[in-house]
């Protein structure tokens, strides 16, 4: 199936961080998650193909095809990405997941029957799986999406698995999910990043007292 990412450009990434990160350390952030969901995307069994969608292609590395954002939001890009998929299977992940695994990606995969989600928690969608694609239309960029989408399969008489998975579940906004990245991501790049920054961040507080 074919994997979408949706990715912000790193210039205008996290700013709900700044008070904790530079605006060059939110840049990294936002490269060192992609990075993460992309090596998830990479090394799942169900994934054949994977699409970056996002206003900046740079972000995306050598041999990653990339279809550009053109700023109408995240709900426009995946139903363009959808579209140019003309049909087969598919799964979206957002890129500020970076604790998703490859298992977690092909229990998706395998629960979409025809549709499967990880709910976010503010009530969000941080990945969903679609066979096929048409199954139902994606709730991105609304109030309460999760549920929203669940509404919209039952409404045409099927069932969205919600499936449940903490890791998938973390998608980083705020500081807390920066500390509960810190405790559950060990051996990401989203962690060795924020264990850098953060801990350069608070030697430059304790030098300036």
């Amino acid at each position: 199936m074919l994997a979408i990412v949706p990715a912000n450009s790193p210039r205008s990434a996290k700013s709900r961080l700044a008070g904790l990160l530079t605006p060059n350390e939110r840049a990294g952030l936002a490269r060192a998650m992609l990075a993460d969901v992309l090596d998830a995307c990479a090394r799942a069994r169900s994934v054949e193909e994977v699409l970056v969608v996002t206003p900046d292609p740079a972000l995306a590395p050598a041999g990653v095809r990339v279809l550009r954002d053109k700023g109408l939001g995240h709900a426009v890009a995946i139903s363009a990405a959808l579209a140019s998929r003309g049909g087969g299977d598919a799964v979206v992940i957002m890129a500020d997941c970076p604790l998703v695994t490859p298992a977690a990606i092909d229990a998706l995969a395998a629960a979409a029957r025809p549709v499967a989600l990880y709910p976010a928690a503010d009530g969000g969608t941080n990945a969903l799986a679609l066979r096929p694609v048409g199954a139902v239309e994606p709730a991105f960029g609304v109030a309460g999406g999760a549920t929203v989408l669940v509404e919209r399969a039952r409404a045409l008489g099927l069932v969205a698995a919600v499936v449940d998975d903490p890791l998938a579940a973390l998608d980083v906004d705020t500081p807390d999910d920066l500390r509960r990245v810190l405790e559950l991501g060990a051996g990401t790049r989203t962690h060795r990043l924020l264990d850098r920054a953060l801990a350069a961040s608070a030697e430059l507080r304790a030098s300036a007292r």
